[in-house]
């Protein structure tokens, strides 16, 4: 048996803050590692520190965590699964990897989530969705519930910052790459308009 990391955590920004308070939830993002020390975590989220909404997959540094100030809660769990599940995951992460921009973050089903709702669309997921789809977890609308069905694994519960062994700040640096305001306000605008657009295509 081989073990994935499923990671529960618990951000500092104004928006992560309220996404917890409107779930009723202890954590606010999901993500999946390969290693203990989580050097590096895969899920989806946004692309630039500096423009909300606009995001999809990525790959996660402790750095991205780290600079939003103040420990870092997380949630660890060692889930266990069969050599050739563990082939498939890597082998799925490595293909997104190759295309990352084929991939989109589902900021409609992320809403509709807070009320046990849903908004499908074709290769865009939340952080949730992505990891539950990846994992063959089935149908999980929320974090909290992920969090019960995952409980038998759990190895950490406490802060990242005692977790992670050291942060290089070149890893994911394009995150924090400064964006001009109007830029980033640009983007933001659209991003929703660009996503119901596809879902208007896949209907039609």
């Amino acid at each position: 048996m081989r073990k994935i990391y499923v990671v529960l955590s618990c951000g500092n920004s104004f928006s992560k803050r309220a996404f917890r308070m409107l779930t009723d939830c202890d954590y606010d993002h999901v993500s999946v590692s390969f290693n203990e020390n989580l050097s590096v975590m895969y899920s989806f989220a946004k692309h630039h520190l500096d423009v909300p909404l606009v995001g999809g997959f990525v790959a996660e540094y402790p750095s991205r965590y780290i600079a939003e100030g103040g420990d870092i809660p997380v949630k660890i769990f060692a889930y266990e699964v069969p050599e050739e599940e563990y082939i498939r995951v890597r082998d799925v992460i490595r293909r997104m990897m190759t295309h990352p921009q084929i991939y989109s973050y589902n900021i409609y089903d992320k809403a509709a989530s807070v009320v046990g709702g849903s908004f499908n669309l074709r290769r865009s997921y939340t952080d949730l969705s992505f990891v539950c789809r990846l994992l063959h977890f089935g149908n999980i609308r929320s974090i909290k519930e992920l969090n019960f069905v995952l409980d038998p694994y759990l190895v950490y519960d406490g802060v990242l910052n005692d977790v992670v062994v050291s942060v290089d700040e070149r890893h994911g640096a394009e995150f924090f790459k400064k964006i001009q305001p109007a830029k980033a306000f640009s983007k933001a605008a659209l991003y929703p308009l660009k996503l119901l657009g596809r879902k208007v295509y896949e209907i039609l």
